[in-house]
């Protein structure tokens, strides 16, 4: 498949995301984030602020300030706390934001393979029977949280080389920023369409080999995604409701390749005959 049509299938993917979200009963799907926004944030921000209170208290009485009396002594401390909790919470979020794309994905792995198999049931027509086994839900949920942790780490050690070539080379810097963005949404993309690869029982060797062949549609497929999360402060929030929005899209991507493919068997087969 050309480089362009694989671009028209992402694109045409998000189009008609778009359409089914607010016409087929999606939208409910969006209620999930917000809960986990909260749920983040609030465990995130309360544990932050208990090591910013431990981190403070511990350089004051490794540096004998705690106890200090001398002029000034307050407004070192003062000035200490602030400088410390600046860090952990610039930390916190910078970390976020890398692995929070991540961490949305794991946790909401079981609602994606949900919503996947509902929008392929809505775009096909068809009333497709995926019958409900416990032990191959539980197996899928595994498959989905294996291929996230595969991804990062992959994503990862591509950011290192990337970054290290950035310092050895200095106009590396900004080519690297949009090849990570490329890379980023490459995986991005593979974990939202590979819940349809779940369905179609195929394994993590053959799922790679799928996405290495489409890898342009799984690049348009997470570039939403990887897009919002270079937004400063709010941009994991809003990249949880358009998670949502990228299973749907991807879902209609791989349905779509799945029409192509069985086009050309059928072809190649009458030739055959």
């Amino acid at each position: 498949m050309t480089f362009g049509k694989q671009i028209s299938i992402g694109f045409k993917g998000y189009f008609k995301a778009a359409e089914l979200l607010f016409s087929k009963g999606f939208m409910k799907y969006m209620l999930f984030p917000l809960l986990l926004n909260i749920l983040i944030f609030w465990v995130g921000m309360s544990q932050i602020t208990d090591l910013a209170v431990m981190l403070r208290q511990s350089l004051l009485d490794w540096t004998a300030l705690s106890s200090a009396d001398f002029w000034g002594a307050e407004y070192l401390k003062g000035a200490l706390s602030g400088i410390i909790t600046v860090i952990i919470y610039v930390f916190f979020f910078i970390s976020f934001a890398y692995l929070g794309g991540y961490i949305i994905i794991m946790l909401m792995s079981p609602l994606f393979s949900v919503i996947s198999e509902k929008t392929e049931k809505v775009i096909t027509g068809q009333s497709i029977d995926y019958p409900f086994e416990i032990k191959q839900f539980a197996k899928d949920i595994f498959r989905g949280l294996g291929i996230a942790v595969r991804n990062v780490i992959f994503e990862t050690g591509v950011m290192i080389l990337v970054f290290i070539a950035g310092i050895i080379l200095s106009f590396v810097s900004w080519i690297g920023i949009i090849f990570m963005f490329f890379i980023s949404s490459y995986f991005y993309g593979f974990s939202y369409m590979d819940y349809s690869n779940e369905r179609y029982r195929r394994s993590i060797k053959e799922s790679v080999s799928f996405m290495r062949k489409y890898k342009w549609v799984a690049v348009v497929n997470g570039s939403l995604f990887a897009l919002v999360l270079f937004i400063p402060y709010i941009g994991v929030a809003l990249s949880a409701f358009i998670a949502v929005i990228s299973v749907i899209a991807g879902t209609v991507s791989m349905v779509e390749i799945k029409k192509i493919e069985d086009a050309e068997t059928e072809k190649i087969f009458n030739a055959e005959i």
